[in-house]
């Protein structure tokens, strides 16, 4: 019994070690303009956006905070010299010969656009935003300097895309760069996806909300266990974001909502009624959009602008190198991680518009091949065939999605593949 005692006495010192060890470690502080104070080690600088590595509740994380989110920073006096200059200026002064004035990189890729498509699920999916990565660190770096601005042109599509979507930017884009939303509409999936993102800008026209679900019609809300589940979904990516988790509800439901805003510390406190708060965010009855306006007016947004040059500002930049070419009739520097999107919507365009042509095409050629006699001739039409069921195979190479909006999903996609190339083989057999 005593032996216990002993070993409990000696973790306990051990733990108040550790505890007094860590509270005596160098901290820097991060104070908001909500009041709210961030401590931990200030791990990078980049024209007044800080990166720091913290704790919640006791989990290391690492947090990143614009300009317009902060009103003062404190480097610890025992920590080495952190300088609280932009980081273009840092460089600036130790490299003045070799490299210059620092000027980061920044570069845009659209999420849909009128001309191609928008639908989530279908021109805006996950798996060619994760191809456009390598892509992303050659343009703009793979040093954590970059900016990488997300342009929403979307009005909704498929819910179970979102997840898919929000793990991309989480886990792939947001460790990368410094990741923030520039929204010219996002409705539906389209704003439900880009809720996880800390930095959210508008332009004068823009549009975010909407977010109900609906089987198939406009007149069959998603209800019942489906609903739930959504509603689960992005109460998780709100917290991700940092965003009253009850905004998105309002956008979900016909939840009212009223908000104050702190004159000080610009701190926004909401609450699910119309009268609480000084500034009604939705009515009752009405499902929450919010445009340039509203949305600044809560600090959902972090600012509007109409021009790459305006958003840089906006974002505390004195200076940005967009990467990328002009491009007549496009208001922004196209890259190649964005040409990639352009040119992945025009193929899904084409693919959707050519699938039943080919489809029909290839049937015809299966027909004629049945009915030759000559091997030879019935070569040719097996050749033609094949040709066609590649183009399918290359469209669904693609655009994984059609496994499930052309196909019902990837069983039957498999089914149908795996039938057709054994009625070609034995065909061919003949």
């Amino acid at each position: 019994m005593k032996k216990h005692i002993n070993l409990i006495r000696m973790g306990l010192m051990l733990l108040v070690s550790a505890v007094l060890s860590t509270a005596a470690m160098a901290a820097d502080r991060v104070i908001l303009k909500n009041g709210k104070v961030i401590e931990g080690t200030i791990i990078r600088e980049v024209e007044g956006a800080v990166w720091i590595d913290t704790t919640v509740g006791g989990v290391p994380t690492q947090a990143m905070y614009g300009p317009s989110d902060i009103q003062k920073i404190e480097h610890d006096a025992d920590s080495p010299a952190v300088s609280s200059a932009p980081l273009s200026e840092q460089r600036a002064a130790a490299e003045p010969a070799k490299q210059g004035r620092f000027v980061p990189k920044a570069a845009i890729i659209t999420l849909g656009d009128n001309e191609n498509g928008n639908m989530v699920g279908v021109f805006m999916t996950a798996d060619i935003l994760k191809r456009a990565i390598p892509v992303l660190e050659e343009e703009i770096g793979t040093d954590r300097t970059g900016v990488l601005v997300l342009r929403i042109h979307s009005g909704g599509g498929m819910l179970l895309e979102i997840s898919k979507l929000n793990d991309v930017i989480q886990k792939e884009f947001k460790p990368r760069w410094r990741t923030v939303a520039w929204i010219e509409t996002a409705i539906s999936a389209a704003a439900m996806t880009c809720q996880g993102i800390e930095e959210i800008y508008f332009m004068s026209q823009g549009n975010y909300g909407a977010c109900v679900g609906f089987y198939g019609s406009l007149d069959k809300p998603v209800e019942g266990y489906e609903l739930e589940q959504a509603l689960h979904l992005m109460e998780e990516i709100s917290r991700q974001g940092k965003y009253d988790t009850r905004i998105m509800r309002s956008m979900q439901l016909q939840d009212p909502l009223s908000a104050t805003v702190n004159p000080d510390t610009g701190e926004v406190t909401y609450y699910n009624d119309t009268t609480s708060g000084d500034i009604i965010v939705n009515r009752e009855r009405e499902i929450l959009t919010f445009n340039a306006n509203s949305a600044l007016k809560v600090h959902f947004s972090k600012g509007t602008a109409d021009t790459v040059e305006e958003l840089g500002k906006l974002m505390g930049y004195q200076e940005l190198e967009w990467v990328g070419k002009n491009v007549r009739n496009i208001p922004y520097p196209v890259c190649k991680a964005e040409q990639m999107q352009i040119d992945f919507r025009r193929q899904v365009k084409a693919d959707q518009s050519g699938l039943q042509s080919y489809y029909q095409t290839y049937q015809r050629e299966i027909a004629a091949a049945a009915e030759e006699q000559d091997p030879r001739e019935r070569g040719k039409y097996l050749g033609k065939a094949r040709q066609l069921l590649d183009r399918i195979k290359g469209m669904i190479k693609n655009n994984p999605a059609f496994r499930l909006t052309i196909f019902g999903g990837t069983e039957r996609y498999d089914d149908f593949i795996r039938e057709q190339e054994r009625i070609i083989k034995q065909l061919m057999r003949r």
